[in-house]
């Protein structure tokens, strides 16, 4: 249970951008429409965020790994229950754990998860060699671009969780 009340499904319906909203609206959400102006602007954001270059399963591969990196088990546990979906495998949560050796992890989604590490827990040792290896795998700098919004908004996303108490 969050540490703060959830706004109820009967106030969100005040709200401008309700039609637009996965319903019921998760209670992470619910935290966020505790202030009607910061969610108002978050649910854009996380619309563009998630219909980046990645596929589902590259997306959700990324979300889990950075919510492991970042410690958030909410975050964590309900993303890889959705990988587990999405790639047909009940093992891929631990694949990702040694992404670099796996043979289930593609070299493109090896790279990016790479990038992603660094980006996440040692950022000061992110150079650029780190995104020409993204550039091999055919990304553009606007795809590159992408993957580093999803990196952050996820470590975004995870600190919000662990902050108020998911």
């Amino acid at each position: 249970m969050p540490w703060i009340k959830p706004a109820k499904q009967s106030e969100l319906k005040e709200m401008a951008i309700y039609e637009e909203l996965e319903k019921p609206v998760p209670v992470f959400n619910r935290l966020i429409a505790k202030s009607p102006e910061i969610f108002s602007t978050f649910m854009p954001l996380a619309k563009a965020i998630k219909n980046g270059v990645l596929n589902d399963f590259e997306t959700e591969a990324v979300v889990v790994y950075v919510s492991k990196l970042n410690g958030c088990h909410y975050c964590f546990e309900g993303h890889s229950k959705l990988l587990k979906q999405i790639s047909k495998n009940d093992n891929i949560v631990e694949e990702l754990t040694s992404y670099r050796t796996s043979d289930a992890i593609p070299e493109h989604v090896k790279d990016i998860l790479n990038y992603a590490e660094k980006l996440v827990s040692s950022p000061s040792e992110l150079q650029k060699e780190d995104l020409d290896k993204l550039r091999e795998h055919g990304y553009s700098e606007q795809n590159i671009v992408e993957i580093n919004q999803l990196i952050a908004y996820t470590s975004y996303t995870n600190q919000t969780s662990i902050g108020l108490g998911l």
